[in-house]
């Protein structure tokens, strides 16, 4: 059957994996099997070429993670962290750019303001959407068109951050006590230790090591993206949380639901 197309643009595997599950668990969207005969033309145009065009031998293929519902075929893309703007240009520039029902990014603030990091991606996308929002309100920022256009900077459109910084949210409701055990591990590395080699931290490294540190307990060996897809940071639980809900908002706008 004929269905709407939705292409979303993340940072990274963690923030394809965590949106994802938001879509599967708390929007009812299913994942798509992987079956290239019954993949959606617009999507085809995703499937990477091996090797790349850089000749990059073990360069990570960007194949998008596509979700489905009765109306909606979805693809979410990550672009590989500051490479998302180029990445993903690369692929519009091979598509109908008109025959996306709606178009959206997810991105971190980090050490940005929220509108700052909206307007360096409106400068970046305005060539293929004019209308993409320059702004972000507590809600994230959803323009009704065609195609819908949408931006949500994490952890919540108003504060400096990143995925980490949401999750932790998530981990102290489900995970209390494993996460209350991350942070006395992580708090034992001094200051001055966190700032200067071998360790070097950037901002809001603590967040991603303590969620880390929780992941290598549920699922040793294995990476975030994989603990996300599989353990209970996102669900039922977590659904209520303020975070969550203005997340779920902005993709129940983005997507008419």
């Amino acid at each position: 059957m004929s269905r709407e197309y939705v292409l979303i643009g993340v940072e990274g595997n963690h923030d394809q994996a965590f949106i994802s599950k938001i879509l599967c668990k708390l929007l009812g969207f299913s994942k798509f099997d992987g079956n290239v005969s019954e993949l959606n033309g617009i999507w085809r145009k995703f499937i990477p070429v091996y090797p790349p065009k850089t000749g990059k031998l073990y360069l990570r293929l960007d194949m998008p993670t596509i979700l489905y519902n009765d109306r909606i075929s979805l693809a979410i893309y990550a672009g590989e962290g500051s490479n998302l703007i180029t990445n993903l240009k690369d692929k519009l520039s091979d598509i109908d750019c008109s025959s996306l029902f709606a178009f959206a990014i997810v991105a971190d603030a980090d050490k940005d303001r929220p509108d700052q990091v909206a307007e360096e991606y409106y400068q970046g996308f305005k060539e293929y959407f004019p209308d993409f929002p320059t702004t972000v309100s507590q809600s994230g920022n959803v323009i009704a068109g065609s195609p819908r256009l949408g931006i949500y900077i994490l952890p919540d459109n108003s504060q400096q951050g990143v995925l980490d910084t949401l999750i932790c949210d998530c981990g102290d409701l489900v995970y209390p006590e494993y996460m209350q055990r991350a942070r006395e591990y992580i708090n034992k590395f001094s200051e001055e230790e966190r700032n200067k080699k071998p360790l070097k931290w950037k901002p809001f490294d603590q967040e991603k090591a303590i969620i880390a540190t929780v992941v290598s307990v549920l699922k040793p060996g294995k990476t975030n993206q994989t603990s996300i897809s599989d353990n209970h940071w996102i669900g039922a639980e977590t659904s209520e949380i303020p975070v969550i809900q203005n997340l779920t908002t902005f993709f129940r706008g983005l997507l008419n639901l």
